[in-house]
């Protein structure tokens, strides 16, 4: 028995049908070649859709209630709105400082309103000499007297009381003083003539003294002040 199993007739195998007709193969190739095509065109459109973003809605702007002063018609729905910002002109701003300055003050000077710092009161100093001296000169004479003037000057840095002791010849009877701030009285064979007040630091005064006498004769044989020898002449 042959292990081969005879063809039946007029049956034709897969290949054999595929070679008799080629049309078919042509066919199923163009139509998987249409689905492909069809397949890409809806991925392609349905992705260029998805890019576009959807519209937005229409934006509304608020509309501002008119003003019972404003002659301007109010704004409808429709129309926009526009805000205004008002600005003040320089011109009406006020002025920052509303003082005036000392310079612009009638009749006041600068100085007189804000005086410098580096101004002080004045500082009497005394003179070179530093101590008090005193000056005995005749200003005038006649038979009976003579007038002498005596100049104190306080040359320290302190107010002085002061004192001036004259010793005369035996001619000499009596002394008044004339003008100034002092007294006269006599002691010991002279004078002393004394002040009344202190003499201010840096000061001088002028005390006139009358003497009567017998005879002549107008210098004294001594003239001190404080203790120091007066200058004579």
């Amino acid at each position: 028995m042959d292990d081969r199993i005879a063809a039946r007739p007029g049956a034709r195998s897969v290949p054999a049908m595929l070679t008799s007709v080629p049309w078919l193969v042509v066919l199923v190739g163009a139509g998987l070649l249409a689905a492909l095509l069809v397949f890409a065109m809806l991925s392609f459109r349905g992705t260029e859709h998805q890019a576009v973003p959807p519209p937005a809605p229409p934006l509304y702007l608020p509309t501002l209630p008119a003003s019972p002063s404003s002659a301007a018609p109010s704004p409808t729905g429709d129309d926009p709105v526009v805000a205004v910002r008002a600005t003040r002109s320089p011109e009406a701003s006020p002025s920052p400082s509303a003082s005036p300055s000392p310079s612009a003050t009638p009749g006041v000077s600068p100085s007189a309103v804000s005086p410098s710092a580096s101004e002080a009161p004045p500082v009497v100093l005394g003179s070179a000499s530093g101590r008090l001296t005193a000056r005995y000169q005749v200003v005038a004479t006649d038979r009976d007297s003579f007038d002498a003037a005596l100049g104190l000057d306080n040359g320290s840095a302190e107010a002085r009381q002061w004192q001036v002791e004259l010793s005369f010849a035996g001619n000499v009877k009596r002394a008044e003083v004339l003008s100034g701030g002092a007294t006269v009285g006599s002691g010991g064979g002279g004078y002393v003539v004394r002040g009344t007040g202190t003499l201010g630091a840096g000061q001088a005064t002028t005390v006139t003294v009358r003497f009567l006498r017998n005879g002549t004769g107008d210098q004294p044989g001594r003239c001190t002040v404080d203790g120091t020898a007066c200058t004579i002449g």
